[in-house]
């Protein structure tokens, strides 16, 4: 049997994981240009963000194999991949507030006034 063990649960477990994570990105890119860039150049924000990201899957897998080519070993390109998206975890942190503020409801308007109306 192919999956035996506990390391092969646990590699099936690690791939679900990173396509759980790749999903969310997808989803936070349009997100982040909306709010970032706003609704008017939210086309062209999102096409060179999402084009970074698909471009850089490729790449990575690029230099994941060039990589294993050099030192026939994953551990030095998981590691430069590890440095790399800590960084850009770094980066995100310090986008600070949205530019654009997402637009609001009728009934979000409603409730603010009944608040505003009845402080409690």
């Amino acid at each position: 049997m192919l999956w035996v063990g506990s390391v092969g649960k646990i590699a099936v477990f690690a791939a679900f994981l990173v396509g759980l994570g790749m999903g969310a990105e997808v989803d936070l890119i349009a997100y982040c240009m909306s709010r970032y860039f706003g609704l008017k150049s939210f086309g062209v924000a999102y096409g060179f963000g999402f084009s970074a990201f698909v471009l850089a899957g490729a790449l990575g897998t690029l230099l994941m194999g060039a990589g294993f080519d050099a030192t026939h070993s994953y551990t030095l390109p998981l590691g430069i991949f590890f440095f790399s998206m800590a960084a850009a975890a770094a980066m995100m942190m310090r986008l600070g507030p949205y530019r654009y503020a997402p637009p609001q409801t009728k009934q979000h308007r409603q409730l603010e006034t009944v608040h505003a109306e009845n402080p409690a």
